[in-house]
């Protein structure tokens, strides 16, 4: 079974069938076990742990567990990030002490079964923050263009995704526009504008939407062309993660 709580920068996933191939993605990603240790690959070396942060593009392999898993994938152009990488600093990871690993434990054992709506779960992931000593941050872009540019593919909701048509908007040249997004965020454009599609298609299979459907919508080119995706940028295809899962999809959050 897995659990996804989906929201505007990021996804929450509770799961004990999480295994995924060797990959990287723009993704901020935190992984914490409900039980005992897990066992991950990052950027070559195997680690065992109970909790991790892996800092977005860099290459990583979760390998299967067979007991349950937290799994935080984070925008990161987002404050939420941000406050993670102010805990983590400029490492391409940061292993979690297991005391606070201890504590989420309790806290989630204990409370995610009472998230049902928006309101319930702000107020957990507001706790799950806290016991994990992360501070809110706000994102530091400086080009508002690029601030603008990020809210833009945020409201879209069509399946056209042009950067040129958005850099037109803005007054700049797609060259330009990725240039700046780089130098303000420390991310490709294309990978991000890619993850955004992604995002979308995952959305809308969760809404009752066939696997070809969705990707129409997200502007894949075809179903193989998802699949194809989603298994390099998150290990998994867009079958494995709907198969035994349940979604809630969280809103109203910045």
């Amino acid at each position: 079974m897995m659990i996804l709580y989906g929201a505007d920068h990021h996804l929450l996933v509770l799961s004990d069938t999480i295994a995924a191939e060797e990959h990287r993605h723009s993704f901020l990603q935190v992984t914490i076990s409900l039980e005992n240790e897990f066992e991950i690959d990052v950027e070559g070396q195997s680690l065992s742990c109970s909790g991790i942060i892996i800092n977005s593009n860099v290459v990583h392999r979760l390998k299967g567990s067979g007991h349950p898993l937290m799994l935080l994938l984070m925008d990161s152009t987002s404050d939420m990030a941000a406050s993670f990488k102010r805990v983590m600093g400029n490492q391409k990871y940061g292993v979690l002490p297991p005391g606070k690993i201890k504590a989420v434990r309790e806290f989630v054992a204990k409370e995610y079964p009472n998230v049902k709506d928006s309101e319930s779960y702000l107020s957990f992931l507001g706790q799950l923050m806290e016991l994990l000593g992360v501070e809110h941050v706000n994102a530091a872009i400086a080009d508002p263009r690029i601030r603008e540019f990020i809210q833009l593919v945020k409201a879209c909701t069509d399946s056209e995704h042009s950067v040129s048509l958005y850099a037109r908007s803005l007054g700049l040249s797609g060259s330009r526009l990725s240039h700046l997004f780089k130098e303000n965020t420390g991310i490709p454009l294309s990978g991000y504008m890619l993850l955004h599609k992604l995002q979308k298609a995952t959305y809308c299979i969760f809404k009752g939407l066939s696997i070809t459907d969705a990707a129409m919508a997200a502007g894949f080119d075809s179903p193989s062309h998802l699949a194809a995706t989603s298994k390099r940028l998150l290990g998994m295809t867009a079958k494995d993660i709907r198969k035994d899962s349940v979604f809630l999809q969280v809103s109203c959050l910045h």
